[in-house]
């Protein structure tokens, strides 16, 4: 039997980016959870990588870091910036999602910070298993250590 090619490119195209769910519960940290959050964020691919993180006892800012814009007044140059940046507030995570994907660009785990009611707050790009259990580990440290009420 043959596979013809107009068969077999959009069988291959449907499987050429896969997400499957990976079981991991998360565990103690070993390490400094912000130090552990930080890299991690960092190290993502360039495409999904932050110019910017900040790691708090509250939340969790990355974005494109600070944008600066200046203009000639009478006393001389005012200079001013603004970050484009997101915050995961650890209060309204509850959980992370441990996925695997495998595509034609590469093989990456992808780590779904979510809420109660399973919004996705933020995909997380880690090339190593390891890692991505690391980051689970640290961000759910990091939530257990926020005050009850605030």
């Amino acid at each position: 039997m043959k596979i013809t090619l107009s068969i077999a490119l959009p069988a291959l195209a449907l499987t050429a980016c896969v997400y499957v769910p990976a079981d991991y519960t998360a565990g103690p940290v070993h390490g400094d959870p912000k130090k552990i959050v930080e890299r991690i964020m960092y190290e993502q691919p360039e495409s999904k990588r932050p110019e910017y993180v900040e790691v708090t006892d509250d939340y969790v800012e990355y974005g494109a870091g600070s944008k600066g814009s200046s203009r000639e007044t009478l006393t001389g140059y005012n200079h001013s910036s603004k970050k484009d940046v997101t915050r995961l507030y650890y209060r309204t995570m509850v959980e992370a999602k441990l996925l695997d994907r495998a595509s034609l660009k590469g093989h990456w785990y992808i780590v779904e910070p979510r809420t109660a009611q399973g919004r996705k707050l933020a995909d997380v790009y880690v090339s190593d298993r390891k890692d991505a259990e690391n980051f689970i580990d640290a961000l759910m440290a990091l939530r257990a250590a926020v005050p009850a009420t605030d």
